[in-house]
């Protein structure tokens, strides 16, 4: 007499080793693929990145010759770095609000201060934008609003890039826009 339910049993069992194989199978070919989409797509948006979102700062060499007060030339250096536009809304004291774009450029002394003035680039920007949307429009128009805008934020910048020193900072463009 044959038990039916042993032969159920066997049934199932070898299903079962049947269905561990597949698994087995499935996962030794699906993982190696996932691993290696993984790794191209890291490795795609890892090189496909530029390295610094402000990768076309471009400065200028400055040598102009000064006359000392003992009768001898020597030619003094400076270095003007460009800092990307930034552009700032603020409002006046009804509330209407305006735009303000700026455009400047630090003067350094030694190129190699360029170095240290591109890693700290994001905290001067952020100090300039910070500095710029608390003021009015009334406080930036005409030549002494101006100046003291400059003078402000030269002030600030020196702050953030010290030991390095700003000698002077130029607007390139500044635009108030009603």
């Amino acid at each position: 007499m044959v038990n039916l339910d042993d032969d159920f049993d066997a049934d199932s069992e070898a299903e079962e080793s049947k269905n561990k194989l597949d698994r087995k199978k499935i996962l030794m070919f699906l993982l190696p693929a996932l691993i290696a989409i993984g790794l191209v797509v890291s490795f795609y948006s890892v090189l496909s990145k530029k390295t610094s979102t402000y990768t076309n700062m471009s400065y200028a060499v400055v040598e102009r010759p000064v006359n000392n007060e003992d009768g001898t030339s020597q030619n003094k250096v400076s270095i003007l770095y460009d800092i990307p536009e930034i552009n700032v809304r603020i409002t006046d004291k009804v509330g209407t609000p305006q735009d303000v774009s700026l455009k400047i450029n630090l003067e350094l002394t030694n190129v190699d201060d360029v170095k240290i003035v591109e890693g700290l680039l994001p905290k001067i920007m952020d100090a300039v934008i910070a500095h710029t949307v608390e003021l009015t429009p009334d406080e930036i128009s005409g030549s002494n609003g101006l100046y003291w805008l400059k003078e402000e934020l030269l002030y600030r910048i020196n702050l953030i890039v010290s030991p390095v020193v700003v000698s002077n900072l130029n607007f390139k463009a500044f635009n108030l826009d009603k």
